[in-house]
């Protein structure tokens, strides 16, 4: 499929319907949007290769109404996205989500970007040069992602987390958490190899993980939000790039089980 959107429409398009299924989808050009989900329920996307020039992926919101009421029951499986002139795929107001893999390629900012999303799995996000220049990441969480409630139970759960060039790997940031990231393998990035700023209860990396180059690792923390805390970060190996938490402040920030190789550590 070729073609372009305009205002909140895309070749592929719905809003407030239920049950819907995109099985296959192969899409080329310019659109303001390739895929635009707005206010559907029960949705599935299979296999879908989106090669584009302009526009933005996959955007799946509850922006149509009532944004309390979110978005329920997401599936997409795979997805590999290049050439966009914002992020590869977006959701925003979901709640239940389950992604098998994004693969991303020279997207203009993020990979993939959860706002405001809730009780989510992600298989793999796999990004080369996503968001370069600019403060977007492989992967970014926003906007309150994993906040239930006024609290950050662990309801976000990502597998691998893969990150050559670009901006950031992993971005964490207003008031966003509840986060378990199993694996990171992030090289080379042009901004914050890993930056999480004002986020609660997020773990980077659960099992495994390799930090190469880029720019450091860093715990942050913005004036108008509650600073971070109970981040952890372990289970890496961080190699000529450094390590920092500032300012200090928040409760249960730990590191552990980090191997550092040309690389300093600032801690509170």
């Amino acid at each position: 499929m070729t073609g372009s959107g305009s205002g909140d429409q895309a070749p592929v398009y719905s809003r407030g319907t239920t049950d819907v299924e995109v099985q296959n989808l192969t899409l080329t050009g310019s659109p303001l949007y390739g895929i635009f989900m707005r206010n559907v329920n029960n949705l599935t996307l299979g296999q879908i290769d989106m090669r584009l020039s302009a526009g933005l992926g996959i955007r799946i919101d509850n922006h149509g109404g009532d944004r309390a009421v979110k978005v329920r029951n997401v599936r997409i499986d795979t997805v590999y996205v290049s050439g966009t002139g914002t992020h590869g795929v977006e959701t925003y107001g979901v709640d239940g989500l389950t992604i098998g893999t994004v693969t991303a390629r020279n997207t203009r900012d993020s990979g993939l970007l959860l706002n405001d999303t809730i009780n989510a799995t992600v298989g793999t996000v796999d990004a080369q040069n996503a968001g370069a220049g600019t403060g977007y990441a492989a992967f970014r969480m926003a906007n309150r992602n994993g906040r239930v409630g006024s609290s950050y139970p662990t309801n976000i759960r990502v597998g691998n987390v893969i990150a050559s060039g670009g901006g950031r790997g992993i971005f964490c940031v207003s008031e966003s958490g509840g986060a378990v990231i199993d694996r990171v393998t992030i090289s080379n990035t042009g901004n914050n190899a890993i930056l999480v700023e004002n986020c609660y209860n997020v773990v980077i990396a659960g099992v495994s993980g390799t930090v190469t180059g880029g720019g450091e690792v860093r715990i942050a923390a913005r004036t108008e939000f509650p600073i971070s805390s109970g981040i952890r970060l372990q289970n890496l190996t961080v190699s000529g790039t450094n390590i920092t938490q500032s300012p200090c402040g928040g409760a249960n920030n730990t590191i552990s089980n980090v191997t550092r190789i040309n690389s300093t550590l600032t801690w509170c």
